[in-house]
């Protein structure tokens, strides 16, 4: 369990909308460097929308905004001098559906941010798409085919080469919005796995559905309904002893 008190990132009041409607509701969260941190809640609780502000990616849905502070590293990122592009690169995202660019290969698809900072050496290249496949837990599967189309592989291994895509760039921060929703057991064991060898380096944000993936990985968790968190605390403490009624009953079931 992670009882490091350093911090990478703090959220203080984060309130986001789409159009009128008000969908996370004055949020305030410390995530501890190098941590596993779950967000539960039913459908439409606002979790992904939550997330997706972390790294600015919600304000490009037309007609959506937020507002509040999202510290990283001791900046404000929602400042309006801060550039949204290099906030991506320090905290990476992981989507639902495993999403390889389909015209590029497994190399390419690893090393594609790389190329976008304007790296070009082919050495260097090589280097950080075995560095982060490795880190991905992919290298020794792909290692002989990396030519091959990244749509190639299955959906397991193309969420692992996904989560290899977002490494490269070398992001503080990894979101990852219900990474293993789409595969199968086996596989996501693989991405549980994985995550719990990744905070040794970076600081995990993952929203869930699957209350036992939480309480199998995640040094904290936060439950969420309606835009607000509920509770959030220790993923023992919450799944052993919350403190609010209303987590009590979404996780045993009476509710949601």
């Amino acid at each position: 369990m992670n009882t490091n008190t350093e911090t990478d990132l703090e959220v203080k009041n984060l309130h986001a909308w789409f159009g009128q409607f008000h969908a996370v509701k004055g949020i305030s969260v410390v995530y501890p460097k190098q941590s596993i941190n779950a967000i539960i809640g039913p459908s439409g609780c606002g979790k992904s929308t939550f997330i997706r502000c972390l790294n600015r990616i919600h304000e490009e849905v037309p007609g959506a905004r937020s507002e509040g502070e999202i510290i990283l590293k001791g900046v404000n990122i929602n400042a309006p001098n801060i550039d949204p592009v290099s906030i991506r690169r320090q905290i990476g995202m992981v989507f639902q559906k495993p999403n390889p660019f389909p015209s590029l290969s497994i190399f390419e698809n690893t090393i594609i941010g790389l190329k976008l900072q304007g790296v070009r050496q082919k050495a260097k290249l090589m280097e950080a798409a075995e560095t982060c496949l490795r880190k991905a837990a992919l290298w020794d599967e792909v290692k002989d085919k990396l030519h091959q189309q990244g749509t190639s592989l299955s959906g397991g291994q193309q969420q692992r080469l996904c989560i290899a895509r977002a490494l490269a760039v070398n992001p503080s921060v990894l979101l990852m919005d219900e990474p293993t929703s789409a595969l199968d057991p086996i596989a996501s064991a693989k991405i549980e796995d994985l995550m719990s060898d990744l905070k040794k380096e970076f600081t995990v944000v993952v929203v869930t559905h699957n209350m036992q993936q939480a309480a199998r990985i995640a040094d904290y968790t936060s439950f969420y309904i309606l835009g607000e968190m509920i509770e959030h605390g220790l993923s023992s403490e919450i799944f052993t002893n919350p403190k609010v009624p209303q987590t009590e009953d979404y996780i045993t079931g009476r509710f949601g």
